[in-house]
């Protein structure tokens, strides 16, 4: 009786011993690995992009989150479907084959007033960026959504992942 009453307490309270790791922490590390590209970048070219392959970026295999570097245009895919060419691309799919989701999955379940922040905003060298993603992270309809930005702002400071929607 008391295992089962510390295992219902554990899992109430959001004890990861019983649930497992977060699986939250794929985005948020590569989206600061993004922007340590994109400072790297601007640093050099006095601007920011929203081309991934400019960068130099492709998430690693396995990936479950849809990266999105602006609010319009086509995502590198990661399935058989095709993909526009790399210096087109403003994102990256899922793994798909080794994910079981798709990019259809995930757009269409994108927050509009998140996806309508992403993207350059200004005039470069004087612009702004934000870079978001978004994942399934287990069975419900729910997803987990983040952005990450080259400025301050209210929640997080420049660089700094902030979370805009939780699956967990």
């Amino acid at each position: 009786m008391k295992r089962a009453l510390l295992l219902l307490l554990m899992t109430t309270t959001g004890c990861n011993l019983v649930r497992g790791p977060k699986r939250d922490h794929e985005c948020r590390s590569t989206l600061r690995q993004i922007m340590a590209l994109e400072f790297g970048f601007q640093s050099q070219q006095l601007r920011y992009t929203t081309h991934p392959h400019e960068l130099g970026f492709a998430p690693s295999p396995g990936n479950r989150y849809l990266y999105l570097f602006d609010k319009v245009g086509d995502v590198t895919r990661r399935d058989e479907k095709p993909s526009p060419l790399p210096k087109d691309s403003v994102g990256y799919g899922p793994d798909t084959p080794k994910r079981d989701i798709t990019v259809e999955d995930l757009l269409p379940k994108f927050p509009p007033e998140a996806r309508a922040l992403l993207g350059i905003e200004g005039t470069c060298p004087d612009c702004q960026l934000v870079v978001g993603c978004i994942a399934n992270l287990d069975d419900d309809p729910d997803v987990d959504v983040w952005t990450i930005s080259t400025k301050d702002r209210p929640g997080a400071n420049r660089g700094t992942p902030l979370k805009f929607v939780s699956d967990l």
